[in-house]
């Protein structure tokens, strides 16, 4: 970042000194959820009705018109059926898959972390801060950000993920060789409080699955985060993956060098990780980093812990010299109703 102008005073030597003196910075992951092709049309009927028999063979006036729906994917290719019909229609989409890019460093200013609400659904948490972070230059030079092609600013309604509170923090491991890395929790360790689990780790390897382990009324379940992503042997990069929540075929993303690499949760056993409220019967046990081979592999920084999702709201940018964010937080479920409901 030598060559990035960093303006009348350096916004991220700034972050660095305060975040000796204060837990106000913030290490936030950035995440902007994926952007799925709609549907859209071209021709209509012969007659010019919206239906019928004929078919859609006569061409339309103007742009497509987009209909508004989603489908589960983009395309980088022209959609030559994009609303049914062969050859009538060409919509060009490109893919813009989910972002989760890690390493945003913030200061967290003012902060109203809990405000309770009586809705008609229930009960919700809810609360609202500004994060100042570096002017969009600086930012944009930050390892994946510089990379990532989807990635152009930061607009409202994209996500920051905090880590609220670490609920297990085990040890480091140091370099050595093997394909397991196993990290074994306390006994009788609860779960319900655990959103995501963090860590970053440096390797030659490819870092095939993460694997949790619990118990459910004593019945073994587990969660496993499956992929392939070819790690660094020189830089650390950083795994975040969520836990709470997760269905089987659910997807996820970790970015390297600005390149997503998707891993997909299988689950036995039902895993729900709210269900584990901390009994000899009802507990998370370990979490498994499996490598594809045994190669010399180093873990560091690594927390199970609870999220606090904050939502851009509004954006103050001052140039080249920082950025004001407004945000509000969207995770608003109370924790004792989550253990005592599951």
């Amino acid at each position: 970042m030598s060559n990035v102008n960093a303006g009348i005073f350096n916004f991220p030597q700034v972050l660095r000194r305060l975040g000796h003196r204060t837990k106000q910075v913030r290490d936030l992951v950035f995440v902007r959820d994926a952007i799925f092709a709609k549907s859209a049309g071209t021709h209509k009927d012969t007659d010019g009705s919206p239906g019928g028999g004929s078919g859609r063979t006569t061409q339309m006036s103007g742009p497509p018109v987009t209909f508004g729906y989603e489908s589960t994917g983009s395309t980088q290719t022209l959609a030559s059926d994009a609303d049914g019909y062969i050859s009538k229609d060409t919509v060009y989409y490109v893919d813009s898959p989910e972002i989760m890019l890690p390493g945003l460093k913030a200061y967290q200013s003012p902060i109203v972390s809990r405000v309770g609400k009586l809705e008609r659904t229930g009960h919700r948490i809810t609360g609202a801060c500004t994060f100042h972070i570096p002017p969009l230059s600086i930012i944009k030079a930050l390892d994946n950000f510089t990379d990532c092609k989807a990635f152009s600013e930061i607009e409202t309604y994209d996500t920051f993920f905090d880590i609220e509170r670490s609920i297990v923090k085990p040890t480091d491991t140091g370099a050595v060789t093997q394909q397991t890395t196993t990290f074994t929790m306390a006994t009788n360790q609860p779960g319900y409080e655990i959103d995501r689990i963090q860590f970053k780790i440096k390797t030659v390897g490819v870092l095939d699955y993460v694997l949790l382990t619990g118990l459910q009324n004593n019945v073994s379940t587990t969660l496993k985060w499956d992929g392939n992503l070819t790690l660094s042997s020189s830089d650390f990069i950083t795994v975040d993956l969520p836990i709470s929540k997760i269905s089987a075929t659910d997807t996820t993303s970790i970015y390297k060098d600005g390149t997503r690499s998707e891993y997909t949760a299988a689950i036995t056993g039902n895993f729900d990780i709210d269900k584990m409220f901390g009994d000899s019967e009802n507990k998370l046990q370990t979490v498994k980093v499996q490598l594809t081979a045994s190669v010399a592999v180093e873990i560091k920084d690594i927390y199970l812990y609870k999220a606090c999702e904050w939502r851009v709201e509004n954006i103050k940018d001052y140039r080249d010299e920082y950025m004001a964010i407004g945000a509000v937080r969207v995770r608003g479920d109370r924790t004792s109703r989550r253990r005592a409901y599951g």
